[in-house]
């Protein structure tokens, strides 16, 4: 028993030492990383608002007691639990016009990654565009049951149901109590190097961040016309010509990627989904990413965030292409805070 314990410290020791290394050349990159030059894209703004306000504190309290009715004539909300200044980019967004909806849903109250914020509004267009949100992880039990299940399961196998019910390939039953070990997640991520060194191979995904898309699948959104709930596949349905934003931050990144596959698969238009993601976790292996390389999908990162290293270790990555922004304000440019949904704020705001 003593021996093995032995061993189980040396190998723990041994894959910190390699962590903290690897930590260590990724903060030296940020120093050759070019200016960023404001890019024109129509939905980073929105996207923005939406994984910022998803950190509404008000919202861990008593999510069934949150007052949906604006209190002000503006539009706005009384909030007495701000944080992360996600108070400021709720109102932001109540003020603009978006009917505003919590979703908090999982099998597990510790698993608060399955809260998303959904908007939906018609614009002076008449274009009508939708909105979801995924809340990336915001204490040490959504890193426990959601980023460390980092075991690829298989996408390609799966179908999805008119009631957008995900049926797979195979029995799959998933304990979310089960905290992975560090020899177990080295293993999952090898597994996953091997599917993306593998010619032909399932689409694979990450299963944390699979089950936060799994737990989600019924959120409801405002319908912007009559004022009632529909879920995300009512209304792909019902609108099919809407714009579908799909963003998070974080493991709330990761969990955006997916569902906007599934919303593909269930018969949205490629041309209607859009993907924005913040500091995102990846979410596909290779052979993910080759399949859905037309979705028009962007990943906003600041080169310090040490979730680049997190995706090149497991072997995961995001859709689409990858912007990164160069830290020149308070948040981007400290290790402890460069992660933050805030940092990201600071340094993509239009406005500020």
């Amino acid at each position: 028993m003593a021996g093995k314990n032995t061993n189980r410290i040396i190998i723990g020791f041994l894959a910190l030492s390699c962590l903290y290394i690897l930590f260590a050349f990724q903060f030296k990159g940020y120093r050759n990383v070019p200016l960023l030059e404001r890019t024109v894209d129509n939905y980073m703004d929105i996207a923005l608002s939406f994984s910022h306000a998803a950190y509404v504190q008000e919202w861990d309290r008593a999510p069934e007691s949150f007052d949906f009715a604006p209190s002000d004539a503006d539009g706005s909300y009384k909030l007495n639990l701000p944080g992360w200044d996600s108070s400021k980019a709720f109102n932001r967004l109540a003020r603009s016009g978006w009917k505003l909806y919590f979703n908090y849903s999982g099998a597990d109250v510790r698993l608060q990654d399955t809260q998303i914020l959904t908007g939906s509004r018609v614009d002076p267009n008449n274009k009508l565009t939708f909105v979801v949100a995924f809340r990336g992880s915001n204490n040490i039990f959504d890193y426990l049951f959601t980023n460390l299940k980092n075991d690829p399961v298989s996408l390609t196998g799966i179908s999805v149901s008119d009631k957008f019910e995900v049926e797979y390939w195979r029995h799959v039953v998933w304990d979310q109590h089960a905290v992975p070990s560090i020899v177990v997640m080295t293993r999952n991520a090898m597994t996953t190097w091997l599917t993306n060194l593998t010619s032909v191979v399932l689409v694979c995904v990450h299963r944390g961040y699979m089950e936060q898309v799994l737990y989600s699948l019924d959120a409801k959104v405002i319908d912007p016309v009559s004022g009632g709930l529909l879920s995300v596949v009512e209304a792909l349905d019902k609108y099919p010509d809407a714009d579908f934003v799909i963003t998070g931050h974080s493991s709330g990144g990761g969990a955006a990627q997916i569902l906007s596959a599934l919303v593909l698969e269930r018969g949205g238009r490629e041309q209607n989904i859009h993907i924005r993601t913040f500091a995102t976790a990846g979410a596909f292996n290779y052979a993910g990413q080759a399949k859905y390389r037309n979705l028009d999908s962007i990943n906003y990162f600041i080169p310090n965030d040490p979730i680049l290293i997190v995706n090149t270790l497991t072997g995961y990555g995001p859709l689409g292409i990858h912007i990164m922004v160069p830290p020149t304000r308070q948040f981007s440019q400290n290790n402890k805070t460069v992660h933050e949904m805030t940092a990201y704020e600071e340094q993509l705001r239009k406005d500020d």
